[in-house]
């Protein structure tokens, strides 16, 4: 653990940051104050609060900034590239329809959860349920079921893909804070992304659906979707979103395999995960794009839509690591002793 910077006395410290998170929690909830404005005010708040120097906690805020950024910059604006063209080619809900015919109707819960897992891995939560939540009601309005049995387990899946699942920028983040190789991330999130979206999800949403019957939202007919005959190969969209996952793995697993040293300096380069994600975002350029039909205005037009988003994304992240960064420096982790 990195040692305070300023020792605050524990008691002020303790009442400084209950103060700064329930200020937190009051600008955003009740005051619709803009979270970024929001986290900057309750980091300076538990900083003055704490009795940290002002330019100490000035050059902690700079420092914060800096070291939340490092290493997550490149990978989450690659991995918003990357779900940009998923999205627009339709490669997203051609995984969802795929699994759903495979499953059939009565297992097609199952099928929405596993389309969130691995659409989550590439795309942010938000843009996953725009993109595969009329898929959802669709299926609920089609067997007349309430829509939990579908909502839950697709929710599930996005929120464990993004959450545990790199390239995805919640996982990319948490590995990022705690130095964690994101070989070994993958490795640990896969399975614990599983877990969760089997009970979180599956066996959750049959539970509550049977309890609750939820109707479809009053503006359902309004929700057009692409033709199955217009989308890409199931095999085809996998293969791309599986390339940075597989990269990043060989990389991590080559330095436990004996007798690939002479390989280990090349898959260290293509498993490097920005390295990774410019190669399934030219996969994705090439095989969701220029097969699909767009032409270089058109994906450029895509990949700047797709880019909007990431400095917001970026700077509440940032927001965020100042905040953990000034407590951190007060010597918060101290009093916690393990």
């Amino acid at each position: 653990m990195t040692e305070p910077v300023f020792v605050a006395e524990s008691a002020r410290l303790l009442i400084a940051a209950g103060a700064g998170i329930i200020l937190l929690l009051l600008l955003i909830i009740k005051f619709k104050i803009h979270p970024i404005l929001s986290l900057l005010i309750s980091a300076l708040v538990i900083g003055l609060g704490a009795g940290m120097p002002v330019p100490t906690l000035v050059s902690t805020v700079e420092k914060g900034a800096g070291d939340t950024l490092q290493g997550i910059v490149l990978l989450i604006g690659l991995g918003s590239l990357f779900g940009g063209i998923l999205e627009v080619s339709g490669g997203a809900q051609c995984v969802a329809q795929t699994l759903i015919n495979k499953f059939g109707e009565k297992k097609s819960g199952i099928a929405l959860g596993i389309t969130g897992l691995v659409v989550g891995t590439t795309v942010f939560f938000e843009a996953g349920v725009v993109i595969l939540i009329p898929l959802a009601f669709g299926l609920a309005k089609k067997t007349k079921k309430s829509t939990l049995y579908y909502v839950i387990p697709l929710l599930a899946g996005l929120a464990t893909g993004f959450a545990f699942i790199p390239p995805s920028a919640g996982s990319v983040l948490v590995a990022n804070m705690l130095n964690v190789d994101l070989g070994i991330m993958i490795a640990v999130g896969v399975p614990v992304g599983i877990l969760s979206l089997i009970f979180a999800g599956i066996l959750w949403s049959k539970f509550i659906g049977s309890k609750i019957d939820a109707g479809l939202p009053s503006n359902i007919q309004e929700v057009r979707e692409a033709e199955e005959g217009n989308l890409p190969k199931f095999s085809t969209v996998l293969c791309i979103i599986l390339v940075p996952l597989v990269l990043i793995l060989c990389n991590t697993f080559s330095t436990y395999i004996p007798g690939i040293a002479p390989a280990r300096p090349v898959l260290e380069f293509l498993g490097t995960p920005f390295v990774a994600l410019i190669i399934a975002v030219l996969c994705a350029m090439y095989f969701l794009g220029k097969k699909q039909g767009y032409d270089g205005e058109q994906l450029k037009k895509i990949l700047d839509r797709s880019l909007r988003p990431t400095g917001q994304i970026l700077l509440v992240i940032t927001g965020g690591g100042i905040v953990r960064w000034v407590l951190q420096d007060c010597g918060m982790g101290n009093q916690f002793p393990s």
